[in-house]
């Protein structure tokens, strides 16, 4: 029989901070999965500080300090976080910093299939959008990021990984690490060419979108800006902004998150006729069947294809033109 040794908890307490540290730059992790590790550590820091005892934690601190925070955020938003929690502690069981993983009891939430009419509500309605091109009150660097993630239809995560040395302004496109680490381009329209200059200024180097002060803990120097020592921008902080937004453009829908601009921009380009095939290139999903959300088209877009497709009324349209 294959003897098991059994790890011992280490001297002294193991702080949040160190066993954070220490489990993040492992090398098991792809860069964008170790980004989302570090976005959820992040978060369980903020709540019980990076001098916490790993061998203190609880379940019950897990639900009701931390995933609190996420109790309205979609089940596959909820379940993310949960994973990396479960993960985390999961590798400070192996390392003998705590006896159990607190993660372990933390229920998953059931995804449910969306019905037809909550898919369709999905995307942000072409009026929405524009006016919140022109919503008051609204920084550069916000509106450049959403303007950039709907004609990109890039991931959040992908634009907010953005150093200015992947932009190409001239052609309009940045380099972006996609699913998988992979090195992707996304191309995007006027909009975002437009507003880019004001947003870089000066600045040759570094993360694209700054958060607007300095960091209060040490970071690493590719997430700080050389010129102006701000740390890039936070995923949290981002979808804070927008949904703000939303609320105040929106107050009576469904809340207002990143996804929903790259749904909106798909969506749209579906309506406006544009091929499956080149979305599916545009937008760099793995298949066809991943689009199928998509391709739902806005109760408006129905609505307006059933008037054209009324005999009677294209009769009159022609007659009224005579």
């Amino acid at each position: 029989m294959t003897a098991v040794t059994r790890l011992h908890r280490a001297a002294g307490p193991v702080t949040l901070a160190d066993a954070s540290r220490r489990f993040l730059r492992r090398d098991a992790f792809e860069p964008p999965t170790r980004l989302a590790y570090g976005r959820t550590l992040a978060a369980l820091t903020e709540v019980v500080g990076a001098d916490a005892d790993i061998a203190a934690m609880t379940t019950e601190q897990l639900e009701d300090e931390l995933l609190e925070r996420w109790a309205d955020a979609a089940a596959t938003t909820y379940n993310r976080h949960r994973a990396a929690l479960l993960s985390f502690f999961g590798w400070c069981v192996e390392r003998g910093y705590l006896a159990a993983n607190p993660a372990a009891l933390v229920e998953a939430r059931k995804v449910r299939r969306r019905s037809e009419d909550e898919r369709r509500e999905r995307p942000i309605s072409r009026d929405l959008i524009a006016a919140l091109w022109t919503l008051d009150g609204v920084a550069g660097r916000d509106r450049l990021f959403w303007r950039m993630a709907y004609e990109t239809w890039a991931r959040a995560e992908e634009l907010l990984g953005i150093d200015i040395e992947d932009l190409d302004t001239v052609r309009r496109e940045a380099r972006v690490h996609g699913k998988g680490s992979d090195v992707e381009t996304v191309w995007w329209a006027t909009g975002t060419a437009r507003l880019l200059p004001r947003v870089i200024g000066d600045r040759t180097g570094g993360p694209l979108f700054l958060a607007s002060r300095r960091p209060t803990k040490p970071m690493p120097a590719a997430n700080v800006d050389p010129h102006t020592g701000r740390a890039r921008l936070s995923y949290r902080q981002t979808e804070r902004i927008f949904a703000e937004a939303g609320r105040r453009l929106d107050p009576d829908g469904p809340p207002w998150t990143l996804h929903r601009l790259r749904h909106a921009g798909m969506s749209h380009a579906v309506e406006d006729g544009y091929s499956v095939a080149a979305i599916r290139a545009k937008s760099r999903h793995e298949s066809l069947r991943s689009l199928e959300v998509y391709t739902n088209p806005s109760a408006d877009s129905i609505r307006a294809m059933t008037d054209d497709l009324d005999g009677t009324a294209r009769r009159r349209r022609r007659q009224g033109t005579r």
